[in-house]
């Protein structure tokens, strides 16, 4: 008892043990570089979205780097630009550029900054990684502008990313806190506030959850404070693109009263994003839409979101866990209660469902579920279930087997070791089993020289239970059966007993004969079983019966016996049901007919020969390989 309670409490000492790691991996995200691959995928299976038309990108691309050279430009190009914007009437002017390098054309440049009153500059921080925690930390700047060109701009923002661990650029951390605790909000998302007129007392920052801006805009946070950029195309297939130097060069056609190449009045009143997508420039990095992305089209996706009040939200790590618990509960219920193939069915369609619903709730309301780890585990546990199942059948197999072992051993012991010699009398026998341990019985008693009783029976069930059934009964037949007895009387002192002692629902079948070789007479009485077929040397061939006889150790009745004379060359055939129950594959049963036309063409013949025919004409009807019954058969021939 004591060995058995450990087991248990170790047992489930061990499954809490892997439940807890199971729910730590989801809560923790040990898999999320897989599940940001999976994200890319809802991106890529999502494909574009609308885009503001308020957004245009203003870029440094080969062919300005070409007609203006190597990059850093002059400071005056810079200042064409910001003139030709602001004098066309842009709203917004966001460089994703960086002046740090002091040009004798700065002040040219701050005079056309604060005219325009609308420029945007960057600073990026020296990041303390170890004092990351819900807001991002700096204690230092790793690159700003120009202190004149930070006096003039209307605001300056981080341009902080920190990579995905698989260096792809998705999250934008909406603030750093820096110095006495100050808070530098990411650029665009300081520029999108501005063109929406959204100031700092409309905003509700809470940290790793939400940043409410006023009371229609709520942008969703991770753990880490960012917001993850709904990117709403790849490069080029979203927003209005112009070529730097296509800017200035209509800027200039326009003031010489030449025909510019774009029309500068398509610039009014759009936010313009300004920054490098020439090859070989370090501005360029992954996103879930291009391997190579200017950071610049972050800004544009930022301000779209804000814009369009679309974002994409991470379900919390306790609702992942939730839907983990939920589908591992759901999928333990349906493999435990089915078999393999069926389980297998219950998996993909689960599985499918939560790729279906994962990508419905992304496409539509921007909703980011776990998907990896759920299929992971899901997958996992099917697996062990199924294992756990497979051992179980394995053991339940190895135990049943041990027992029909025993229950063989014990009905063999109780069987006949070979047929009686009785003076007149040719004795045959063969059981058949149609598993290891079968449920008949047979049994003989010489009582004298001229004296010899036949018993034969069917216990109702299987196994080790019918098989103890069996001894008790063949033992207590034996204690009833004596010279002087009746059939009819042993069988209703037997069922007496068996009535009185058997505890297991049990109940057994007899048909019981004396041969009285010395006059002649076969004596015999019947406990439910099937008659005995007797079949004379010449002469009509018929089965034995009595009026009186239920199966023994249901219930107490009456028990009525039967005799008749028998000559030379006559023949008596006991059986079981398994011989008039056997089936062939179009379910037809073999029945006493068959019997009797069988026993009948081979009346003739030896006691043996006639088991041999029976048995053939059994087999032919039906094959030992769908046998489903246990099948004996006892002939016996007066010589």
């Amino acid at each position: 008892m004591k060995t058995e309670s450990f087991r248990k409490i170790t047992g489930f000492i061990s499954l809490a043990v892997i439940a807890f790691a199971i729910l730590a991996g989801s809560y923790f995200r040990i898999l999320d570089s897989y599940e940001l691959e999976t994200l890319d995928l809802r991106f890529l299976i999502r494909g574009n979205i609308p885009a503001s038309d308020k957004i245009v990108i203003i870029e440094i691309g080969d062919d300005t780097i070409q007609k203006l050279g190597r990059f850093p430009f002059d400071r005056s190009y810079h200042t064409l630009l910001v003139k030709a914007i602001s004098e066309s009437g842009g709203s917004i002017i966001l460089f994703d550029l960086f002046f740090s390098e002091p040009s004798d054309k700065d002040a040219e440049f701050v005079r056309a900054i604060a005219k325009a009153g609308n420029v945007y500059f960057p600073v990026v921080f020296d990041l303390d990684v170890k004092a990351l925690r819900t807001i991002p930390y700096a204690g230092a700047y790793a690159a700003r502008c120009l202190e004149g060109i930070n006096s003039a701009a209307k605001g300056i923002g981080h341009i902080n990313i920190i990579p995905d661990i698989d260096g792809k650029f998705r999250r934008a951390s909406a603030f750093i806190r820096h110095n006495d605790n100050a808070l530098s909000p990411y650029l665009s998302l300081l520029a999108g506030c501005d063109y929406l007129g959204i100031s700092q007392k409309d905003m509700k920052f809470a940290p790793g959850r939400y940043l409410a801006l006023g009371r229609e805009i709520e942008v969703p946070l991770d753990e880490d404070s960012a917001i993850i950029v709904n990117y709403s195309a790849g490069w080029g297939k979203s927003y209005r693109h112009y070529s730097y130097v296509d800017i200035i060069q209509s800027y200039l056609a326009k003031i010489n009263g030449d025909k510019p190449i774009i029309d500068l009045s398509l610039l009014k009143d759009k936010i313009c994003i300004v920054g490098l997508s020439a090859i070989g420039t370090v501005d360029l990095h992954p996103t879930p839409f291009d391997p190579m992305y200017p950071a610049m089209g972050m800004h544009a996706d930022v301000i779209n979101s804000l814009i369009k009040n679309s974002f994409i939200r991470r379900a919390s790590q306790t609702a992942n866990l939730a839907i983990l618990i939920f589908l591992s509960a759901l999928m333990t219920v349906l493999i435990l209660k089915t078999k393999p193939m069926k389980g297998l069915i219950y998996l993909f369609s689960v599985l499918f469902l939560l790729a279906l619903a994962s990508m419905l709730l992304f496409n539509i309301y921007g909703f980011w579920i776990d998907v990896m780890y759920p299929v992971i585990i899901i997958v996992m546990l099917n697996l062990s279930v199924t294992l756990y199942k497979y051992v179980s059948e394995w053991k339940k197999g190895l135990l049943m087997e041990s027992e029909l072992q025993i229950a063989k051993k014990i009905q063999d012991s109780f069987l006949p070791k070979s047929t009686p010699s009785i003076g007149g009398l040719s004795v045959s026998v063969a059981m058949f089993t149609a598993r290891q341990v079968g449920g008949d019985l047979y049994d003989f008693i010489s009582f004298a020289d001229d004296k010899l009783g036949v018993m034969i029976g069917d216990v109702s069930g299987k196994g080790v239970p019918a098989s103890l059934f069996m001894a008790m009964s063949v033992g207590a037949f034996r204690t009833f059966a004596s010279p002087d007895a009746k059939p009819e009387e042993v069988l209703a002192n037997l069922n007496i007993k068996l009535m009185k002692e058997s505890t297991s629902n049990l109940f057994v079948t007899v048909f019981y004969s004396v041969f009285d070789m010395k006059n002649k007479v076969f004596i015999y009485g019947n406990g439910g079983h099937l008659p005995v077929l007797y079949l004379k040397k010449e002469g009509q061939a018929r089965f034995l019966d009595v009026d009186d006889g239920a199966p023994l150790g249901l219930i107490e009745g009456p028990y009525s016996g039967g005799r008749t004379n028998f000559g030379s060359g006559d023949t008596f055939i006991f059986y079981t049901d398994g011989v008039t129950e056997a089936m062939n594959s179009k379910a037809d049963m073999y029945g006493k007919e068959r019997l009797l036309l069988a026993a009948e063409r081979n009346r003739l013949l030896s006691a043996d020969k006639i088991m041999d025919e029976i048995e053939k004409d059994v087999r032919r009807f039906e094959p030992r390989s769908i046998q489903h019954d246990d099948i004996t058969i006892i002939v016996v021939k007066v010589a």
